[in-house]
């Protein structure tokens, strides 16, 4: 639960701000959205409530405790198209092609078994959907994870081609983070 408490941290709008990610997210109304590594729902519920009643955010997170917190805050606020989901990056319970908008917030360099992640992107993602990643900029701060496992956008950049993606845009995410829109190749 204490990496959970970080994602509470009251500098954390001004350190990564929401406005400018779910610009480059995009989604619309009646669109499914898979926020994976969704934590406490940072970006989960300003994604409901775009997507509206049509749409569906399934929010993905291998913590039982944020999955836990998820389900209390949909169902309290009444959020039916949120759909909390135990899981890691590497397999979901989503079908092929199941998804128009894919996000990994600062998430990128946590995962375990990245070539198995990134193939599990490629399924579940719709032929013409996209996949926004955001991760920190691999400069010393005194924020953030430790240096030695954050990766720069190129190197990112160079994993999802190699899994069969490509880049759309490389964009500056907020003043700790960048970004990055992906598409099927």
């Amino acid at each position: 639960m204490d990496q959970l408490k970080n994602l509470l941290r009251p500098d954390r709008e001004q350190l990564m701000p929401r406005q400018n990610v779910l610009a480059q997210i995009d989604a619309r109304t009646g669109d499914q959205v898979a926020d994976v590594g969704a934590g406490l729902g940072w970006l989960t519920f300003p994604l409901a409530d775009v997507v509206g009643p049509q749409g569906q955010v399934y929010a993905i997170d291998p913590s039982h405790d944020a999955i836990q917190t998820l389900e209390d805050r949909a169902k309290r606020e009444g959020f039916s198209q949120v759909t909390p989901i135990e899981a890691f990056a590497e397999r979901t319970p989503l079908p092929d092609g199941a998804v128009d908008r894919i996000v990994w917030h600062t998430m990128y360099h946590d995962v375990h078994d990245r070539p198995q992640a990134l193939q599990e992107m490629r399924r579940i993602l719709a032929p013409e959907g996209r996949w926004i990643i955001v991760d920190w900029e691999k400069t010393p701060m005194e924020v953030g994870p430790p240096m030695d496992i954050r990766m720069s956008p190129q190197e990112v950049a160079a994993e999802v081609e190699a899994a069969g993606f490509r880049v759309l845009s490389h964009w500056k995410a907020g003043p700790v983070t960048w970004g990055l829109t992906v598409a099927k190749a």
